[in-house]
This record gives C-alpha cells, structure tokens and sequence, in this order.
C-alpha cells in the first residue's frame, strides 16, 4: 500500500478540502493517508481527540502545538520537516505558501515526489492584505509569484481550483491537476426544495469567513433596508468574523447587528454546515471585486446550491457565470449595498421565483458541481507521480 503524507501548518486538520475531501477520498481509494496539522489552539498535541467521523475515516492523524500569529507560524517549519521525514511516505502533498521550503527539502532529502496544492492566488491576496505597508505590498506581492514560480518548478506536481490558476503554472510545470473545491454530494443529501419551504419567515444566511473583501460592510449597511421592508426577516452569519480594516462607522458592530436582526454564530464544526444552509431562504455571496475573487470560485456558492437556496452573488467573475449558467439565483453589484438590499428583497417578495432558483441550483450541483466528480482525477494524479519514483 503507498503512503500518502499530507501537511498543512495554517488550516486546521478537519479542513474541508484538506481531510474531508482529499484525505478521505485516497484513503478509499486504498492510499494509507498521514495527515500532519496544527493542535486546536491550547491543546497539546497528546491530548488532541478524535471525533468518531476522524477516527472512522483511516487518516493517521499528527498533531504539533498550535501558535498565534505569523511570525510564531515560521518557528514551525523544522516541526513540521521533521514529523515529515518521521512518515516515510511514497509522496507527499502540502497545502500552504509558507511551506514552499519544506517541500522542496524534503523532495531533496528523501528522494520522493511532492505536490503543492495552491488554494489561492497568494500574491494577489497581498496586495490587499492591511497588516502590510502599502507602498510594500506590490513590491511583496510580485516577489512572492516569482519565488512561487521559481519553486514550482522543481516540485514533483501542482495542483490548482481552477482553470486560469492551472494556466498560471503549466509554462514552469507541465505536470498539475485542477481539482475544483466542490461541495460533497453526501454531506447534502436533502431532499430537492419544495414550494412550501418558502413559505414560512424570510431566513438571510451567510457561512463562511467574513472581512471587509468579504463582503461584511456591504451585508451590515444592507440589512437594515431589508428590514424596512420585511421587519419579519432575520440573518444569520456563520464563521470568523474579522473587523480589521472596517470603515470606523461600522464600529462597534452591535448596533449594525441590531439594526439588520443579525446573529453571528462564530465557527461551527464543519459536519453541521450542510444543516445550517439548508435553513435558510436566501443565501449570500458579497464579494468584493479583488484580484484574488475575480478569479475564485466560492466554495459557499456550491454549497448553497447543494442544499437547494436561492443565491444572492455579487455580479463577477465566476459567481456571475455559474449563476447565470445555473439559474440558481440573482445578483447585484459587487460593493453596493442597496443593490444587495433589493436582490434580496426580490428573492424574499417573490417567493416563487425563489423556488425555482433554489430547484435550479439543487439539480446543477448533482450534475456539474460535487466533489465526486474530481475524487477520480485526484486519485489518477497520485498514481502518476508516485510512479515517477
């Protein structure tokens, strides 16, 4: 049996992508899977425990302690190379930027193949980034795709979320795999949307991280427009929620969060995300027209369409295609909030439309959008590296 060592130093071990998708899916295909992750903050790495979901799944799980902050992050890397060397794998699979020098040593050191998994367009997201000066921020961003490039190059295979990402590297590595972060059809195994669902009280729902590109202030200055006219509607923003870079009239958020009938839920173990979607009515998709999300493809778009909600986006770049394509709901322009207000109100007043792009989008999901349909290439793309041994 070929063993496969995964490694991630910034997402957490139950990551989506990560474990759920990509490490359960080799282990069915009959890889032995290690999984080398940061312990959940201010537990030591022993005292970490399985849920009955990980523990069923075959992964080996290998923890280190977790750290705050970015510079702390870097003192990790030896860490994480030596838990590497320890596994002895046939390839390995890393999944962040700032382990681009770990793989490359270990390539180097071992003799096996490694792949790097590019989740997003790194040095795009630096020219935003607010921690850093903005004078530097070209100058960061265009060193980092050089050295990305650079080190690409050497790697044994790269492995992208889309098309124009793929593109990007195939001049310096012929060798890569576009595997799209679709939604699992299991995890969403609802019953396709009935007309009466619609029927009851108005549910906005957001799930997912949230920052200004995000989309937060456009949500918070138009859900008091909505609540205008339907005073019944509530919203509910599911995940991390970071302030940073809000405009100052946003702050304190209470009396936003009052004003819209917002309710801010943190972070919930990602098996009760397919169950919290599927409660809402109208699901947001708010960003910002950035670099990095002209490019991207939302994974909570294909979730909302896997639980059967209608979906507000933004009008851009792959959001607009796929609900266009789909069907399977409207859009607004990206950064306005009264245009996000009167989508949502034209979702909610005409419920039967409402239906009809929540079916739309339900059927589009199993037909063109889960995860199974990429399990197959994943699977292909490691028999072949691990044949370049």
């Amino acid at each position: 049996m070929k063993k496969i060592c995964i490694l991630t130093s910034i997402h957490p071990a139950k990551d989506a992508r990560i474990f759920y998708k990509q490490a359960c899916s080799l282990v069915k295909a009959g890889f032995e899977v290690a999984l080398i992750a940061q312990a959940p903050n201010d537990v030591p790495p022993s005292d970490v425990q399985l849920e009955e979901g990980e523990r069923d799944s075959g992964v080996r799980f290998f923890y280190f302690p977790a750290v705050l902050g970015r510079r702390q992050r870097w003192s990790n890397r030896k860490r994480i190379f030596a838990m590497a060397c320890a596994q002895k794998a046939d390839a390995y699979l890393f999944h962040d930027p700032d382990l681009i020098g770990v793989g490359l040593k270990l390539q180097k050191k071992l003799g096996r193949p490694v792949v790097y998994d590019v989740h997003e367009y790194y040095g795009d997201s630096l020219r935003s980034r607010q921690w850093i000066p903005k004078l530097l921020r070209p100058l960061l961003a265009a060193g980092f795709d050089c050295y990305e490039k650079w080190a690409a190059r050497r790697l044994a295979g790269i492995m992208t979320v889309n098309e124009h990402m793929a593109a990007q590297f195939a001049g310096v590595n012929p060798k890569g795999v576009v595997l799209y972060n679709y939604a699992l059809r299991h995890q969403y195994d609802f019953p396709e949307p009935t007309q009466e669902r619609f029927a009851g009280l108005p549910h906005i729902i957001y799930v997912g991280s949230l920052n200004r590109e995000r989309g937060l202030e456009v949500i918070l200055a138009a859900m008091p427009w909505v609540m205008e006219r339907f005073p019944e509607a509530r919203c509910t923003l599911v995940g991390e929620v970071d302030t940073a870079g809000l405009d100052a009239r946003f702050l304190p958020l209470e009396p936003w969060l009052e004003r819209g009938r917002i309710e801010l839920t943190g972070v919930i173990p990602y098996q009760r995300v397919p169950d919290i979607i599927s409660t809402g009515t109208v699901a947001l998709v708010p960003l910002l027209a950035t670099l990095n999300y002209i490019k991207a493809i939302p994974v909570k778009l294909i979730e909302y369409m896997a639980a059967g909600v209608p979906v507000v986006g933004s009008g851009f770049g792959h959001i607009e295609r796929i609900v266009t394509e789909s069907g399977c709901g409207v859009l607004a322009e990206a950064g306005d909030p009264q245009g996000l207000a009167e989508a949502i109100c034209a979702l909610i007043e005409d419920r039967e439309r409402a239906w009809q792009c929540a079916g739309r989008g339900y059927r589009a999901f199993r037909e063109c959008y889960s995860w199974e349909s990429e399990e197959p290439k994943l699977v292909s793309f490691f028999k072949d590296v691990i044949l370049q041994i």
